[in-house]
């Protein structure tokens, strides 16, 4: 194939030739001069220019050495073609054809219109360039190709580059699947196959996630997107990771999300599990996702699933199974209990299929608190063969149990979470709740969990509480309670005390409910719940809006006052005390400590106490005879007046005759039952800590009665009932006829002193017995009466009147 023309010098020392090398379109015409190779050959070893020479018709450019010997025409270089460059030391020229073996097998990426290729690294590759017919095969001895600039794709086979592009045959794989196919066509970043077989792994597990053959096959890797689309009507796709397979075979996927999408334009596919535990569970849906991360298949559009004796509705109609063929368990789905009668609704279920024949799931029943959408949870509910028999022919019943937990934030009404055991049969809709309760009260400090047992309905729930406890064991109190230590009157709604022998004042058990309306929560005994309109039992009131504490009852005044006794009926206010303030950490710009809201009080209070007949007549003639229209008590609040005698006096006829005439407007209680030597109608008093005292406020209160004689005067006056930690109880009373003589009665440990500026009064003292002074009492001990001097009297009457500014 090689000529010579225009011979022009022999030499006798060397022999060589001078002309022109004509290379059969190889090369164009190269001047050049032959010399004696050392195989004996005529020929030459010569560079090209650099800018190298068009080679095979200007199919491509080589670039270095061309070597012309009887081993043929060798070259060793850079050969070029349609972005391809190759590196080499071995390459043979033929007349139609190129052979090479190379280190280096590199091609370029091009996005031309009229050629796309991809970037391709070939590592000690073997050439066949077919240059007239437009192919170039490449073939990698001992590894597979890299394709495309990200570096993570590899071909094991063969390339071949043409005008049209790059082709393959063999297997593409990257991290993500393999693709072989007989014939690959690249883009720039893709490749196309009109058949062939697919495996897509899974992320982060091994094994292959779907496996479909002889499908038609897009891969965009710029787009991160492949299509494919199953040659034959009627394939299945395999999921193995997951033991399905589905008649749903055209899928796109999504490699940067890493999902496969399932379609069957419009028409339902039918997904069967090949677990052999699953009893054949089949269902049908439109449309599936496979999410590759998570090895999840998703599928959509499902109506239902039969599970056992139920219909399972899962949640938009969207189901899951994870790796191993188990179904993710549901989510929000319904749950009919069975499929004949349709007897129950679950709603929100969590439900796992385990198979054909059984489930497991949990659920919630709705539980509305006015706006607020509630439901209970269930949180053991089976549906499974039960009874006597073969497994195959026994009958399936659903049963349900379930806690509440704190953490559920559940409610019973609108401000009572509740945690705790909630039973549930299929035959019956009645719940109870068994366990522990806690007040949402946003003002009350430091709430705590407290037992209950109690059936109640929704529309009016009443929970009983009796005699609760937290979850350590230790009782809990409601109502107001005197502290040994702090000297405090103190609130209390479902808490401990500060000490378990703290006083109780004002104690409640039974019953308690929340006053939306109101945001309070009402305590009150059985007596006081159910009747709206009773006047007896104890009521205590907790303000969720400003923390204050109302109560409203019968309160428990001189536990300790020994041969005195005190009955007191009537309302009171508290307010929980402010925390102690840290004075060790109080900075000069500190916010002022919270001042303490002291309990305050009106009182229809009776006081009886062994006072000789002859002092309560000259006491009683006193304020009768004195006695003025303007001084006469008018009622202005007779729901008080009436609850409070309801209280104080026995539930009879009489009490309730007395009741009944107070619309009226005067106070006259019954004559029969009344024995309280003094008689107050309503004394406004406060708690004063201090003097860990409870003492008037208002200098005119109500004397109602003296020794049973009905006055119903407004008389000055100030009452003490001091009540220390140790309950060495005492009482003062001052109160002031119209005459303007004043009584006081003071008593401590046995003994009432008496001092009044009625010298009548004194003088009937001063004229008693000693053995009318010196009362003996049914236990043996003794009752003492002493005169005091008038000055003691006075010095309490300025203590009082100081302790109420």
């Amino acid at each position: 194939p090689f000529s010579f023309q225009h011979l022009d010098v022999i030499t006798p020392k060397d022999l060589f030739f001078k002309g022109t090398l004509f290379s059969n379109s190889i090369f164009p015409p190269i001047q050049e001069s032959v010399y004696l190779q050392p195989d004996r050959s005529l020929g030459f070893v010569t560079n090209t220019p650099e800018a190298g020479l068009p080679v095979y018709s200007q199919k491509g450019r080589f670039t270095g050495a061309i070597d012309l010997s009887n081993k043929g025409l060798l070259g060793k270089g850079n050969l070029q073609y349609l972005g391809a460059a190759v590196n080499t030391n071995d390459i043979i020229f033929k007349p139609a054809e190129l052979l090479a073996k190379a280190d280096l097998f590199s091609l370029a990426e091009q996005r031309d219109r009229q050629l796309e290729t991809p970037q391709v690294l070939g590592k000690d590759v073997r050439l066949q360039w077919r240059p007239y017919k437009d192919s170039m095969y490449v073939m990698s001895a001992t590894a597979p190709f890299d394709l495309f600039k990200s570096s993570a794709h590899q071909l094991a086979g063969t390339l071949i580059l043409t005008p049209g592009g790059l082709k393959a045959s063999g297997k593409l794989s990257w991290d993500k699947a393999t693709l072989s196919s007989t014939l690959i066509s690249f883009g720039a970043f893709s490749a196309r196959a009109d058949t062939a077989d697919i495996n897509i792994n899974a992320v982060g597990v091994d094994g292959v996630a779907i496996t479909t053959k002889q499908v038609n096959s897009t891969v965009d890797f710029d787009q991160q997107l492949a299509r494919f689309k199953a040659n034959i009507p009627g394939e299945w796709t395999y999921l193995p990771l997951n033991q399905y397979q589905s008649s749903l075979n055209e899928y796109t996927w999504d490699m940067k999300n890493e999902r496969i999408n399932f379609s069957a334009a419009g028409m339902t596919g039918t997904f069967k599990s090949t677990h052999p535990d699953k009893d054949s569970l089949v269902f049908t849906a439109e449309n599936a996702a496979y999410e590759l991360k998570t090895s999840e298949l998703r599928l959509s559009g499902v109506p239902f699933i039969v599970s056992a004796d139920a219909f399972v509705y899962p949640d938009s109609g969207l189901v899951s199974v994870e790796a191993g063929g188990e179904m993710r368990r549901l989510e929000n789905a319904r749950i009919v209990a069975d499929t004949l009668n349709k007897n129950h609704l679950i709603n929100r279920a969590t439900v796992q299929i385990q198979g054909r024949r059984s489930y497991q799931a949990s659920g919630y029943y709705a539980y509305d608190i006015g706006n607020k959408a509630q439901e209970i949870y269930f949180q053991n509910i089976v549906g499974q063969p039960v009874g006597k028999g073969k497994l195959s022919e026994k009958a399936v019943e659903t049963r349900a149990t379930g806690e509440v937990s704190p953490e559920m934030n559940f409610f019973i009404d609108h401000k009572t979470s509740f945690k705790g055991t909630i039973s549930l049969s299929a035959a019956s809709k009645a719940l109870k709740f068994d366990g522990y309760a806690w007040l949402d009260a946003d003002k009350l400090p430091n709430p705590e969990w407290f037992s209950v047992s109690s059936e109640s309905e929704k529309s009016n729930l009443i929970i009983r509480y009796d005699a609760p406890k937290n979850e350590v064991g230790d009782p809990l109190f409601t109502g107001l309670f005197l502290g040994k230590e702090s000297g405090l009157i103190y609130p209390r709604v479902l808490q401990a005390l500060e000490l378990r022998k703290d006083r109780p004042i004002f104690p409640v058990r039974g019953y308690f409910k929340y006053d939306k309306p109101k945001d309070q929560f009402i305590f009150a005994d059985s007596l006081r719940m159910f009747d709206d309109a009773g006047m007896l039992g104890n009521l205590l009131t907790f303000n969720n809006k400003d923390g204050s504490v109302s109560a409203s009852g019968r309160f428990n005044l001189g536990s300790g006052l020994k041969y005195i006794r005190v009955d007191a009926a009537g309302i009171a206010s508290a307010f929980f005390p402010p925390p102690p303030v840290n004075t060790d950490v109080m900075l000069d710009d500190a916010p002022p400590p919270v001042v303490e809201k002291p309990m305050r009080a009106e009182l229809m209070t009776g006081i009886t106490m062994p006072l000789p007949d002859n002092l309560a007549k000259v006491m009683l003639a006193d304020f009768k005879s004195s006695f003025s229209s303007s001084n006469i008590t008018i009622l202005t609040d007779l729901d008080f007046y009436r609850r409070a005698t309801a209280q104080i006096f026995p539930n009879d006829k009489d009490t309730r005759d007395a009741i009944s005439g107070y619309s009226a407007g005067y106070l006259i209680p019954p004559k029969r039952t009344n024995q309280y030597t003094l008689l107050f109608s309503k004394l406004k008093m406060k708690w004063d800590t201090e003097y860990q005292s409870l003492i008037s406020t208002d200098q005119q209160m109500g004397l109602v009665s003296i020794a049973g004689e009905n006055l119903d005067q407004m008389v000055t006056g100030y009452l003490e009932f001091r009540m220390p930690g140790n309950e060495d109880d005492r009482l003062y009373v001052y109160v002031k006829a119209p005459s303007g003589n004043f009584y006081f009665f003071g008593y401590k440990q046995g003994i009432l002193n008496v001092s009044s500026d009625n010298e009548a009064f004194m003088g009937a003292l001063a004229g008693m017995k000693t053995k009318d002074l010196m009362i003996k009492m049914p236990d043996g001990e003794t009752f003492e009466i002493q005169p005091l001097d008038e000055n003691e009297a006075l010095r309490f009457v300025r203590r009082i009147q100081a302790a109420k500014q």
